[in-house]
């Protein structure tokens, strides 16, 4: 019998124990009242009768799966109670005597035994959880956050999870100085490092795209400090001519030149010009050093670059080949800001801020944004095809889509942000128009408007699909989108959609003054009013809002009326549609329903509830009142006021929201780094990486982790319905295989055992031995319970010790097991040299196994 009283967190079972089997016979000679009967046949069939719980969402009791009476031995095994701190079993011989602690027997994971005794016996499972406090401090840090840090678990349960939500609702008020963000100028020359091993005695030097750059003060020296030592390359300055002992100009940079114009030190420096982008020795300026490099030695590169005048070229890249020492300069925010960025650029500097911000509820968001108003680099590619060449159309459309995640990101920072001001930044996004083909489409003479984005808006940005529209609504809207358009304009009219083409070309341009590959300016939204359809239009006509939702929507109609408009007035259809489905209460609906999936569990629906309905389910329930919130807000349609209620309510704060969803390929990947990422006093971590490992790569390959574990495409998803938050989209056991293999190479120490580590994790790294011993006493650094105990604390903060006995003790096993060590050996780790490769691995091993277990895929 399972029971759940008012009022106590304790969920019980009450089991009747006879001499050698369970008691299926009401005791002759006990004296029961009705309500004890009723308990008594609950248990016997196996049924349960639940009270009124503490909280509202609380899960079900424990349900017993196995008892049995074998050997002399009484055993009791029961499913998991979420987040179950401490399992006790209770025992009365009569049900009229109190209850008291069975000290006979033992608990053991989810099951209890001890000896059978003459006589009958009553026997209850008691459930201690975790505290509701640690609770939705795990709850906030897998929810408003990419997972937990160490760093982060501390500060939360010192502050609390309240006051973290408040955090995090305002992130404007979060101080926030990422280098990924810091923006170098065209105005000065920008300086540049990079350390690894010699794996070729060849230096290239090349520009990645057509275009002009300068470059000065090129030096290679043993050792891991810039410029300390023997410069190894000849004429890095360039004070001299190039000649073949120093340097081979391919002919793709045959017009670079030495150049007295621009120097960083010295006389002179290298004048880059490229006809075409570079990639290795025949594309490249390029040296070999002499005498040859050692593959074992460490070496630093340094030079100093100068960007060039046109806006469209590509970085400089100074490398050994193959795989060895690679400088590139600018950070990733500066390469985005000019435009000089491709699409694994964006990708990894969207991965760094989710591992490395402060601000993580508006990363969280800002991701949720990128999946549900969903565009693609490849087709925003493939359009400027008929203008420019492979190389440009990749940055251009990468510049687009960083564009419209810089406009979300601004948006979010305002404490009135609302659901209208996100829609209007998709609607004007040249990225949106491209990808659903507003950007040719017509209404003008006989042209039939093209539907696509009409269809998405309401099917997929707002009402949700079948939710209070139908085809005839769609046709009709397709119409208000004819003009809506991109096209290259002047700089200074960036979101001026009514100037015209510039006229401006890039510098070095002497003829085909009008080809728009030869000007320059930027991508923008632009209205051509000519392919208006300038008709008047009716939208929902005669449609009310039905009465499931119930006051103060229902029986409202919400028929649109647009006028006839012509010449720039057109514009306005579109800006009309856009504000008058961006607080309808469909629209309220179907996003509540998104962010209830994103930040609760993932069985919410849209289109069904009744929320006149008495007996509405708490699901439907919290739906209500997001909607409400959204609808009395000034103005309407407050993100954070949504957000709000949802964060308060019970499903999201008590233990049946804890653990309810399936991280995506992302969230698994950042937060695994994020779990083990400490800061060092000289502000660098136990576990970073450089995005780029992670994400995967632009031609879609699915090499990199993202693509492995479920084909995950940063800002190139083909479909617009967005990348789903169901487990069971990401769940299978080969993306389950591509996790494991991704946390294996993650965890996977640098050379162990003449084994090299794989490169599934790329140049993403972890140091648990150093975290460990940042946060546990040296006392405890050669404690198998004591570092098991440490590491279960910080990857599950949102389980219960009792929950977690069967992963400490294969934790323990696993560090005290030395048949993996090199050489084998039988040393507990209690006997291992703490500093050793050994200990290290075994460490390593530990924390790998608890990263690949189910509990880590959950949040």
């Amino acid at each position: 019998m399972l029971l759940f009283s008012a009022g106590s967190n304790a969920a019980r079972m009450v089991l009747v124990f006879g001499c050698h089997a369970i008691t299926r016979e009401l005791p002759k000679a006990c004296s029961m009242t009705a309500q004890r009967f009723l308990t008594y046949l609950a248990a016997v069939s196996s049924t349960a009768l639940f009270c009124n719980s503490s909280w509202a969402g609380d899960p079900p009791a424990p349900l017993i799966n196995i008892t049995t009476t074998t050997n002399g031995q009484k055993r009791i095994d029961w499913i998991p109670y979420p987040a179950a701190q401490q399992y006790r079993i209770f025992r009365a011989d009569d049900l009229t005597q109190p209850w008291v602690e069975d000290a006979s027997g033992n608990v053991t994971g989810f099951d209890w035994t001890a000896p059978l005794t003459v006589g009958q016996s009553f026997h209850r499972l008691e459930v201690l959880p975790l505290s509701s406090d640690d609770l939705l401090v795990a709850n906030v840090l897998n929810r408003l956050a990419y997972g937990q840090t160490p760093e982060e678990l501390e500060r939360v349960r010192a502050m609390g999870a309240d006051n973290y939500i408040k955090e995090q609702l305002a992130p404007e008020s979060i101080y926030e100085n990422l280098s990924i963000d810091v923006v170098n100028t065209n105005g000065g020359w920008q300086y540049v490092t990079a350390t690894g091993t010699g794996s070729s005695s060849t230096l290239y030097v090349y520009l990645t795209q057509a275009g002009e750059a300068y470059i000065d003060d090129i030096k290679l020296v043993v050792g891991t400090v810039a410029e300390s030592g023997v410069n190894l390359v000849r004429n890095g300055g360039f004070e001299a001519p190039l000649a073949t002992n120093d340097w081979t100009v391919s002919s793709n940079h045959i017009e670079s030149a030495i150049s007295t114009a621009q120097q960083h030190s010295g006389n002179a420096s290298l004048h880059l010009v490229a006809s075409s982008g570079g990639t290795t020795r025949d594309s490249s300026i390029w040296q070999t050093i002499t005498p040859a490099l050692s593959t074992s030695q460490t070496y630093t590169l340094s030079f100093w670059f100068l960007p060039g005048s046109n806006t469209v070229s590509g970085d400089v890249t100074v490398r050994l080949s193959g795989s060895g020492i690679v400088g590139t300069p600018g950070t990733l925010a500066t390469r985005l800001v000019q435009g000089r960025a491709s699409i694994d650029d964006l990708r990894a500097w969207h991965v760094l801020h989710a591992v490395r911000s402060k601000r993580q509820l508006l990363e969280v968001l800002d991701q949720f944004l990128e999946n549900h108003f969903v565009t693609q680099y490849s087709k925003s590619s493939d359009y400027f095809d008929i203008y420019y060449d492979g190389g440009i159309r990749g940055l251009l459309a990468t510049q687009l889509e960083f564009k419209e995640n810089q406009r979300w990101r601004q948006a979010l920072l305002n404490p009135q942000c609302t659901f209208y001001d996100l829609l209007r930044i998709s609607a004007e996004s040249p990225a949106m128009i491209i990808y659903l083909d507003t950007v040719n489409s017509k209404g003008n003479g006989s042209n039939i408007a093209n539907e696509n984005y009409a269809r998405e808006l309401l099917e997929l940005f707002t009402f949700g699909v079948d939710n209070g529209y139908d085809q005839n609504d769609i046709t009709v809207m397709s119409r208000a989108w004819t003009g809506w358009s991109v096209n290259i304009l002047d700089y200074t009219n960036e979101y001026n959609p009514f100037a015209l083409r510039t006229t401006k070309v890039l510098p070095g341009v002497t003829n085909n003054f009008n080809s728009v590959s030869n000007l320059a300016g930027v991508w923008s939204f632009q209205y051509k009013q000519a392919n208006h359809n300038t008709s008047s239009k009716t939208i929902f006509p005669g449609k009310t809002v039905p009465a499931r939702f119930g006051p103060p929507y229902a029986g409202r109609n919400y028929q649109l009326a647009l006028p006839s408009r012509t010449g720039t007035n057109g514009i306005a259809d579109g800006y009309d549609v856009i504000a008058h489905l961006a607080n309808q209460p469909f629209t309220q609906e179907y996003i509540s329903v998104k962010l209830c999936r994103l930040f609760v569990h993932e069985d919410f629906v849209h289109g069904m509830y009744d929320y006149t309905a008495q007996n509405l389910s708490p699901e439907g329930q919290l739906i209500r009142q997001c909607m409400m919130a959204w609808e009395g807000g000034t103005p309407k349609g407050q993100v954070r006021d949504v957000l709000r209620v949802i964060f308060n309510s019970d499903l999201f704060r008590t233990h049946s929201g804890s653990m309810q969803k399936v991280k995506t390929p992302l969230e698994y990947t950042v937060s695994a780094i994020r779990a083990l990422r400490y800061s060092y006093t000289n502000n660098t971590f136990t576990a970073d990486t450089d995005g780029y490992a992670l994400v995967s790569s632009a031609s879609g390959s699915g090499a990199t982790p993202l693509g492995r574990m479920g084909a995950m495409f940063l800002f190139d998803r083909a479909e617009p319905n967005g990348y789903p938050e169901a487990g069971s989209s990401w769940i299978s056991a080969g993306t389950l295989a591509e996790r494991l293999r991704f946390i294996q190479a993650l965890l996977h120490p640098s050379n162990f055992s003449g084994v090299t580590r794989p490169t599934d994790a790329g140049t993403s790294t972890v140091n648990p031995v150093a975290l460990l011993k940042l946060k546990l006493s040296g006392a405890s650094w050669n404690d198998a319970g004591a570092v098991a105990d440490y590491f279960l604390g910080i990857l599950f903060p949102g389980e219960g010790a009792a929950n977690l006995d069967v992963y400490r003790t294969a934790a323990i096993n696993y560090l005290n097991d030395g048949s993996a060590d090199s050489p084998a050996s039988t040393t507990p780790f209690s006997g291992l040299n703490n500093a050793s490769a050994n200990y290290d691995a075994r460490v390593r091993g530990l924390v790998a196994m608890l990263m690949t277990s189910p509990r880590f895929q959950e949040q």
